[in-house]
C-alpha cells in the first residue's frame, strides 16, 4: 500500500457529544496518524468547543458561519492538504481500519476515482422500534446508490482531490442532497465510483418517527433546490407534486430483499412508513417551490 496523505472532513452542528465518539474512533485508526489529518468544521459559530474536550493531535477545528453541512464541507476542502479526501459525519463511528482499508481499496482499484463505503446501523435494543425497522431497510444503501446512480453519501465517502479540482465543490445552497448532486456531476464528468464493503463506519439508527419526518422534510427541500432554474412555474410544481404522491410500489422488492427476517406485519409497517414519508417529502418539495424556507435539521 502506498503511503498517501488523507484529509478527513467532518461537519458538526451542536453535536459535540456524538462527535467525541467519532474522534475517539479516529484516534484509534490503524492508519499512521502522521499520514492523515482530521478537519472538524463547526457550523454553529456560537457554540464553542467544550472545556476539556478531547481532540486528537492531528485534528484541527475550523468555523464556517454559512448554514449547511455542504458549506461546512467546502470550508474543510479549502484547507485540506491530503491528496485523498474522506468524509464522515459527527454521529458516525469509523471502524478501526476505516482509513487503511479505504487507501488500500483505492490503490488496488486504479480504475476508480471515488469510493462509497459501508454504513452499518446499530440499534439501541434488540426490539426494534417502527422507525428502526424502516431504517433497517432504507438507511444508507450505499451499494445500491453506487450501482444505480454512481453516487455515494458523505457519511462514508472518499475521493481523490483531483476530482474536486475538476468538477468543483459541493453546492452550498443545498441543505440536503448535496452529496448526490456532486456525485452526479463527478459521474457525468467521467470519474468512476466503486462500493467498498470493508470501508466501514457505524451509524445509530433513528429511533423515532419524528426523526424520520425531519429527514423527509429536509430531503424534500433539497430536491426542489436541485433545479434552480428561474423558468420553473407553478403548474410544473403541481404536476410534479401529484406525480410524487404515487404509492412507492417499487419499494416492495427492496423490503422483500432486505427484510427477509421481518414478519409480514412488520413489512407492511415499513411500506406504510415509506409511503407516509414520501408524501411528506413531496409536500415539502412543493412548499419550497413556493418559496418556503428549507428545513435545516
Amino acid at each position: 500500500m502506498n503511503q498517501k496523505k488523507v484529509s478527513i472532513i467532518i461537519p458538526t452542528y451542536k453535536d459535540w457529544n456524538r462527535l467525541s465518539l467519532c474522534l475517539n474512533a479516529l484516534e484509534a485508526q490503524s492508519y499512521d496518524s502522521d499520514l492523515f489529518e482530521i478537519i472538524i468544521v463547526n457550523n454553529y459559530p456560537n457554540a464553542k468547543i467544550p472545556a476539556n474536550y478531547f481532540l486528537p493531535k492531528n485534528c484541527n477545528v475550523i468555523v464556517e458561519g454559512k448554514p449547511g453541512s455542504y458549506a461546512a464541507r467546502n470550508a474543510g476542502i479549502a484547507v485540506a492538504t491530503g491528496n485523498i479526501i474522506g468524509f464522515t459525519d459527527s454521529d458516525c463511528i469509523p471502524d478501526v481500519n476505516w482509513i487503511k482499508n479505504a487507501v488500500s481499496f483505492m490503490d488496488a482499484n486504479t480504475d476508480c476515482d471515488r469510493i462509497a463505503g459501508s454504513i452499518k446501523l446499530y440499534y439501541h435494543s434488540n426490539k426494534l422500534t417502527e422507525a428502526e425497522l424502516y431504517e433497517k431497510i432504507y438507511a444508507f444503501n450505499q451499494d445500491i446508490y453506487v450501482h444505480q446512480d454512481g453516487t455515494g453519501v458523505t457519511g462514508n465517502m472518499f475521493s481523490y482531490r483531483h476530482v474536486f479540482d475538476a468538477v468543483g465543490i459541493f453546492r452550498d445552497d443545498l441543505m440536503s442532497g448535496g452529496d448526490y448532486e456532486w456525485s452526479i456531476r463527478a459521474r457525468d464528468t467521467g470519474f468512476k465510483i466503486k462500493y467498498a464493503e470493508d470501508v466501514i463506519v457505524n451509524h445509530p439508527a433513528r429511533q423515532n418517527i419524528s426523526e424520520l419526518i425531519k429527514k423527509a422534510k429536509k430531503t424534500g427541500g433539497g430536491q426542489d433546490r436541485f433545479d434552480p432554474s428561474p423558468d420553473k412555474n407553478k403548474f410544473q410544481a403541481i404536476i410534479g407534486f401529484l406525480y410524487d404522491l404515487r404509492p412507492p410500489i417499487k419499494s416492495i422488492k427492496l423490503i422483500a430483499k432486505k427484510g427477509k427476517d421481518l414478519r409480514l406485519t412488520q413489512k407492511f409497517t415499513v411500506f406504510y412508513i415509506r409511503y407516509y414519508l414520501s408524501i411528506i417529502t413531496a409536500r415539502e418539495k412543493f412548499m419550497v417551490s413556493f418559496s418556503k424556507n428549507v428545513a435545516r435539521q
